[in-house]
């Protein structure tokens, strides 16, 4: 099992949806080409909250206080060559490079059906289930309260 972290960048949210910050990576591989989230493996020693601090740093070019890094979920995930156990932090942190990164639509009824086939399998999970976490905290009118820091 490898442990990784991956950071979901969240901004503009309103009654109908949000914005979520993805970049094309691009490496040989099946996800060659795909949009994805900015993380990687988590080091020896490291905490996930950190190593999600420091791919942040080393793919986008921002360091991201931790304070801003809020964990969403822990999820495994089995892809057919390796495990992986994602530790999936949140944020609102919104200045992000538009020049290696972009800021893409997600409604909260569609959900991630419109990037099908353009996402790794495992994002149209997470993303779904981030969009109807921060649908519900919205709409009860807590959502400022989950980027209190803790």
């Amino acid at each position: 099992m490898i442990p990784v972290s991956i950071a979901l960048f969240i901004r503009n949210v309103t009654n109908e949806g949000l914005e979520l910050w993805m970049q094309v990576r691009r490496e040989e591989g099946p996800l060659d080409g795909l949009l994805e989230f900015p993380g990687g493996k988590i080091e020896s020693g490291e905490s996930s909250v950190v190593a999600c601090q420091r791919e942040v740093l080393e793919e986008v070019g921002v360091d991201v206080e931790l304070s801003k890094l809020k964990l969403f979920k822990i999820h495994q995930h089995n892809f057919n060559d390796r495990s992986v156990l994602l530790n999936v932090f949140m944020s609102n942190y919104s200045d992000l490079p538009e020049d290696i990164g972009q800021w893409f639509s997600f409604d909260f009824v569609e959900k991630s059906k419109k990037y099908e086939g353009r996402l790794p399998e495992v994002n149209y999970l997470l993303i779904d289930q981030l969009l109807s976490y921060v649908e519900r905290q919205y709409k009860a009118g807590c959502l400022e309260q989950v980027w209190l820091k803790s």
